[in-house]
This record gives structure tokens, C-alpha cells and sequence, in this order.
């Protein structure tokens, strides 16, 4: 359904309260789930992290309108009540004033690129011009590496954390579902034909992971991997794509002649 774009003239606190309880459950279990077995700060920061986006993106599709501030002020909240939590749970990672202020622009900037994707996921009006245009579509191609790269990261650890026996066989299971899904979503979700662009969106989610292995966490992946991850990720969500556009012409009313 293709919905009318329109702004709210004010801050919708429902849904800023949904969004502070979707985050606290989603960032809260995501983080408390792998902190146990990843100990490293910058993956526990991480995982909390796309766990804004995919709050801000729950929040941005199922609400009426365009509530991004929402979604925003809501992951401010929920930083602010993690941050408390690791504080009186005396977590191992500790952080300065400095970076509990990074932290907290973070979760808002996180926080409104979920809202955004899951704003453009609902459908505007616009979406009714791109039906009938065959260009490369850009927009669909943030989208698609934002949920590509969120699902992949949550896909990718709570995987490892329950499979540590065959943690190298689960972690790529993880990378290629979550590549399958993120392609479906943006397949599904878009209007008109756009295989290329979530095809696209893979290749970059996949570069995106090695900038943050190799220049965040400092981990050394080898060439031929991150030739493999490319070739990939551009495959799987292509196919994840090309299912999702099926679905989508399977519960389509067919125009009568």
C-alpha cells in the first residue's frame, strides 16, 4: 500500500514510548545476549548500535505518518537507560564522559537511519513515480545496505554466540541469510522491478563489514575472503531480491484488460 507523505506538526510521544520499548528490548537482549561470549568493546558497542536501527526501523514502518524524530528522540532514551544499566551492572566495558556523549549522539543518529529506512520500507508517495521508472534507484540501495548490514551483524553474532563449537560454519550461515533476507525485504518492499539495486547494496553491506573488521576491531581478513564476501553478497541478494519481487507479482491483483 503506497501512503501519502505527509509531516506531523508535532512530536508523537506514543510512539517515541513505543520506540523507548522496542529499544530497551531489542538493544537490551542484543546486547546482553553476546556480552557474555564477545567481551571486545567495540563489538558489544556494535551489536547495541544496529540494534537502534532496527529499532528506528520498526518504529518508522508500522507508524502512521513520518515519525523519524520519534524514533530519534526514543534511541536518545534508550542510550541513556543502556548506559545506566551498564553502569549499575558493573559491566566489564567502561566508558569515558566523552564517549558516553558519542554514544548518545550515536544512538540518535542510529536511531533515525532505522526511522528513515523503515519510513521509505512503508511507502510514500513517490513510490507511484518509481513504478513506472526503470532508472537506477540510489534510495533503495541505502535501504538495502542499511538492513543488509543491521540484519547481517545480529544474524552473524547471536548465531556464533549459541554455535561456538562451529562458529566459522555458523557465522557464514548468518552472513548468507541475512544477505537472502535483506534482499527480500527491499524486493518485496519496493515498487516496480529492482533486482540491481539491493545486488548493489549487498556489495557495499559486505565492504562496510570489512572497513569494520579491518579498521575498527583491527582484525585481518585475507584477500581471497573479502573476494568471496563480495561476490557473495552480491549473489545471494540478488536471489534473496528476485524472491522477494516474485512474492510481490504473486499477491498483486493482476490489471484487467
Amino acid at each position: 500500500m503506497i501512503r501519502r507523505a505527509h509531516k506531523e506538526p508535532k512530536l508523537q510521544w506514543k510512539w517515541v514510548i513505543l520506540s523507548v520499548i522496542a529499544g530497551l528490548i531489542i538493544v537490551g537482549s542484543s546486547y546482553f545476549i553476546i556480552a557474555p561470549t564477545f567481551q571486545s568493546g567495540p563489538v558489544q558497542v556494535l551489536v547495541m548500535l544496529v540494534g537502534f536501527i532496527v529499532t528506528g526501523a520498526i518504529i518508522g514502518y508500522f507508524s502512521p505518518g513520518i515519525t523519524i524524530n520519534e524514533a530519534s528522540v526514543g534511541g536518545v532514551l534508550v542510550m541513556i537507560v543502556m548506559l545506566l544499566l551498564l553502569y549499575i551492572t558493573k559491566a566489564e566495558i567502561h566508558f569515558s564522559a566523552s564517549i558516553n556523549l558519542l554514544l548518545l549522539i550515536l544512538g540518535l543518529s542510529f536511531s533515525w537511519v532505522g526511522g528513515w529506512a523503515g519510513e521509505k520500507l512503508q511507502g510514500d508517495e513517490s513510490s507511484a513515480a518509481e513504478v513506472k521508472s526503470q532508472k537506477f534507484l540510489w534510495k533503495w540501495v541505502i535501504v538495502g545496505v542499511i538492513v543488509c548490514f543491521a540484519l547481517n551483524i545480529l544474524f552473524v553474532f547471536l548465531l556464533s554466540k549459541f554455535f561456538l563449537v562451529h562458529v566459522f560454519r555458523f557465522a557464514t550461515a548468518g552472513f548468507i541469510i541475512s544477505f537472502v533476507v535483506a534482499g527480500f525485504i527491499v524486493g518485496f518492499k519496493s515498487p516496480g522491478i529492482t533486482l540491481k539495486e539491493p545486488a548493489v547494496a549487498g556489495i557495499l553491506a559486505v565492504l562496510l563489514d570489512w572497513v569494520y573488521l579491518k579498521f575498527i576491531i583491527s582484525l585481518r581478513v585475507p584477500a581471497m575472503y573479502l573476494v568471496v564476501g563480495l561476490l557473495l553478497g552480491f549473489l545471494v541478494s540478488l536471489f534473496g531480491a528476485w524472491l522477494g519481487e516474485r512474492f510481490q507479482q504473486s499477491i498483486t491483483p493482476k490489471a484487467k484488460v
